[in-house]
């Protein structure tokens, strides 16, 4: 990674030996010294760094002609000002993003400044060019970590349990603060690799993992001895706490509707670990959940002596850090070029106070917010290097569509903040290319791309869209979900190119994925028929379908309006297939 961080600042510094004009202004990161923090700088980027650079862009990374055009002039006329958004690479020094502007440096022929992000995971790829994986299991198991769903399946139960949150059916932790923990706890991935080779297999591993790494936290012979009783009872007393708890999943493991739910289960299992732990074993184990019955019911039992994970940048060491900052914002304020920067964990009442200074911006678009606020509540945000950006005079000036994201959706994202930026900058949020979705890194190779991800839009907004929702585009996300619980739709690709003129490809994809499902036998010959057009009998319904989406073509008109004419004519050609007739014809 040194290596890496030493090469790029090489780069962008330039290679051609001449003096470089100074750097105008510099960033004091809050958070500086940790190895795993993301590194923020501003650097001068010449044509001879940026080319250097360009040969580090993912191979899928895809240039803007208009975007490149707008860039290169603003470099050209010095109407170029720093705005915060950044040059982005990665821990192995792959360049994230900044393809559009780096290649207008090249073209404008005259260097730039900007801020550059180092040490970013290359997983957070999906919140920089829409790309996203299915979960944060996915992330590990790129990285090469052995188990990554089991170790995935931990942490958002050792998280929930630490948040108090184990009654309240919250969802799962943000892939950031999975990432964070997992980084702050090696010990995780040895518990999970124990916990697959324990004895003690009658007892859920979603139980028995999350029970072992907090057990060995406190007591390590004792947790041994508790998992050992669970697996051989037979070796030790009946009153035994694990034997006990073997005895309790053997006597309600059989009946589906006396089975322990798994919420259950860990905390009985919590309970006899601390008796194990005070060698005051009991005749039962027994837990019932409040929130089921609140007369009689429990709050989640706690494990004794275990202190909970090691979460930095949680909890209490948030507000020290939002302290510091405060402290760091009034101290620095007067020095002209100097930009405090802070990685923040923004909670909806930071959101509301950053939002009281959003004059004069942008109308916010309900749609977005919308489908950040669906990846937040879903725990697919993951903090990427791009920043909230905060003008010296206190303006807000990027980031509104985020900050409102929050408040809808009620729970905290981790995300740069960097402050004491010229108010100029605003007016150059405008002309930075907007990205629309497309597959995850696993399909660069894969052709037809656009297609295929248009196509899985048409899918979400007639099948899957939440009602009410205003005006809504499906998630990277959630595009990326849909093309893999439907893979038939990357097969149907070719038939929407070759069908190119009876209408858009994605309309004509999502069509034959939807015919091809109604009845796959018939469907199959419905959709020959309209490829070919050939051996039909004159006047069949499938001819006139062609000519009209033909004409359709040729007038542009709405995807809904092809899609509506090609599915009516299946319905119909369902009512009266006359498949004796189609034989006979060829």
């Amino acid at each position: 990674m040194a290596r890496a961080k030493a090469a790029a600042l090489r780069a962008v510094g330039g290679t051609s030996g001449k003096a470089q004009p100074l750097q105008a202004g510099r960033i004091i990161q809050i958070q500086g010294g940790d190895p795993d923090v993301p590194a923020f700088s501003i650097e001068l980027v010449t044509p001879d760094s940026a080319t250097e650079l360009l040969q580090r862009k993912r191979p899928s990374a895809a240039e803007n002609p208009a975007a490149i055009n707008a860039y290169a002039e603003a470099m050209r006329e010095g109407r170029w000002i720093l705005n915060g958004m950044p040059i982005i690479l990665s821990r192995a020094g792959v360049l994230l993003d900044g393809v559009q502007r780096l290649r207008a440096c090249v073209k404008a022929g005259v260097p730039f400044l900007t801020v550059l992000a180092q040490n970013i995971p290359d997983d957070v790829l999906h919140t920089i060019d829409q790309q996203r994986r299915r979960s944060f299991a996915g992330v590990l198991e790129t990285r090469g970590i052995p188990h990554a769903h089991a170790l995935q399946s931990a942490l958002v139960k050792l998280i929930r349990y630490d948040d108090g949150k184990m009654l309240r059916g919250a969802g799962t932790a943000s892939w950031s603060r999975m990432d964070r923990v997992l980084r702050a706890n090696p010990d995780l991935v040895a518990a999970v690799k124990m916990s697959l080779e324990s004895e003690a297999s009658v007892l859920s591993e979603a139980v028995r993992t999350p029970l072992l790494f907090m057990g060995f936290q406190v007591d390590e012979a004792a947790t041994r001895r508790f998992l050992d009783a669970i697996a051989n009872p037979e070796k030790y007393t009946p009153m035994e706490p694990g034997a006990r708890v073997r005895d309790l999943i053997d006597i309600t493991r059989g009946d589906p509707t006396t089975r322990l739910k798994p919420v259950t289960l860990f905390a009985v299992c919590i309970k006899a670990l601390n008796a194990t732990f005070s060698r005051e074993h009991l005749r039962s184990y027994a837990w019932l959940d409040k929130t089921v019955n609140p007369t009689k019911g429990e709050d989640f039992p706690a494990l004794g002596g275990y202190k909970g994970l090691n979460d930095p940048g949680h909890a209490d060491e948030r507000e020290e850090t939002a302290h510091q900052l405060r402290e760091a914002v009034a101290r620095l304020a007067s020095e002209e070029g100097v930009y405090p920067l802070a990685i923040e964990t923004v909670t909806p009442e930071i959101a509301v106070e950053y939002l009281a200074h959003n004059t004069r911006n942008r109308k916010i678009v309900a749609a977005h917010v919308d489908s950040i606020a669906r990846d937040i509540k879903a725990g697919n945000w993951m903090m990427n290097a791009q920043p909230i950006c905060f003008a010296r005079d206190g303006r807000l000036l990027n980031g509104q569509h985020r900050l409102s994201a929050v408040l809808q959706a009620g729970e905290a994202i981790e995300v740069p903040v960097m402050r004491g930026l010229p108010e100029e900058a605003y007016a150059t949020y405008d002309i930075h290319a907007k990205k629309g979705p497309q597959l995850g890194a696993a399909y660069d190779n894969f052709g037809d791309k656009p297609l295929v991800a248009a196509a899985a839009v048409l899918l979400w907004k007639r099948e899957l869209k939440p009602s009410g929702v205003r005006n809504a585009k499906p998630t990277p996300s959630e595009v990326m979900k849909i093309i893999e619980q439907h893979p038939r739709l990357l097969e149907l690709r070719t038939f929407g190119r070759k069908m190119i003129e009876f209408g858009r490809g994605s309309v004509l994809t999502y069509a034959a994925y939807c015919i091809e499902r109604d009845d796959p036998e018939l469907g199959r010959v419905f959709l020959e028929r309209f490829e070919t057009g050939a051996d039909l009998p004159r006047g069949h319904l499938i001819l006139e379908l062609r000519k009209r989406m033909q004409i359709m073509r040729r007038e542009r008109t709405s995807q809904d309006e092809q899609l509506k004419e090609l599915l009516a004519a299946w319905e119909r050609f369902k009512e009266k297939p006359d498949l004796d007739r189609l034989k006979r014809a060829s």
